[in-house]
């Protein structure tokens, strides 16, 4: 059985697993969690960590100084054991360094922390990046919350925090296309299962600071706080009784890119020494 940490603050609970360092539960203490409830038969994730790579990469493989690595979608970090370097009762400092087998994959040397602190509203999700390495690291990093849906998707709305014109960026199996549709965008979008027929939706460099879930009857059941992403997914399965909102710094790769990782879009570099946080945060009503 997976180890866990949990935090309390003023009748806000949540669970996180050592694995991947991965939210598992959020919620009031009167109330179910808001977070999907795992379930394999659709998706067996609940929130995973995106490190470092956020989406896929063309042929799941890069070249970097002539050498050809093999790494999967999303990266490693959503399955590895990380340690705590700190707790207390609303927060947790959950820390994941390289090694031997992360070379193989990933040749580069991170200490990465994840840090979630519990809020007043909910919890507030860092990224925390150093370069231990004797060269430049270049990484993209991400969160992958999913939230438990009790109705059919049409029954929801997102509820931005200020009106524009949406710019979707187009997806071709896992990659992207380099096209873009636009779609008109009053501050709200009616979800519907045709939204997502191929694949996420993805907005790059979103103009707002705020979005919300929000059942058309029941109200907002969770709203997301961020603030200077690269992008932004929404993504669901057809018919699944889940929905995702996705904060990334860094992009999957497009259909043009010659697979060096020097060039790839969205990655993030950091100089010897040097560290970068990223921040997103999850808000109960």
């Amino acid at each position: 059985m997976n180890q866990v940490v949990e935090l309390t603050k003023n009748g806000i609970i949540a669970t996180i697993s050592l694995k991947g360092a991965e939210l598992i539960s959020v919620n009031k203490i009167d109330k179910s969690s808001v977070l999907w409830k795992k379930d394999d038969a659709f998706w067996n994730r609940t929130a995973p960590n995106l490190f470092p790579i956020v989406g896929r990469l063309l042929s799941d493989s890069y070249t970097f100084d002539g050498q050809t690595y093999q790494l999967s979608q999303h990266g490693f970090a959503r399955d590895q054991n990380f340690s705590v370097s700190y707790q207390s009762s609303e927060s947790v400092d959950l820390n994941l360094i390289w090694n031997e087998e992360s070379l193989e994959k990933y040749p580069f040397k991170f200490d990465l922390t994840i840090r979630y602190t519990l809020t007043e509203n909910g919890v507030n999700v860092q990224y925390v990046v150093k370069n231990v390495d004797d060269k430049k690291i270049g990484f993209s990093i991400g969160g992958h919350p999913g939230f438990q849906l009790k109705d059919a998707l049409d029954a929801y709305k997102l509820v931005f925090s200020n009106p524009f014109l949406l710019e979707r960026h187009e997806l071709e199996g896992a990659y992207y296309s380099g096209q873009c549709s636009a779609m008109d965008c009053n501050g709200e979008l009616e979800l519907n299962n045709a939204l997502f027929e191929n694949d996420a939706l993805v907005i790059k460099k979103p103009p707002f600071n705020w979005v919300a879930l929000v059942h058309k009857t029941d109200g907002e059941l969770v709203r997301m706080h961020f603030d200077q992403i690269d992008a932004l997914g929404f993504w669901t399965k057809k018919d699944a009784p889940f929905f995702c909102i996705e904060p990334w710094w860094g992009w999957a790769d497009e259909l043009s890119h010659t697979g060096d990782f020097k060039t790839k879009a969205g990655l993030h570099w950091l100089e010897i020494g040097q560290t970068r946080d990223f921040k997103y945060s999850i808000d109960l009503p």
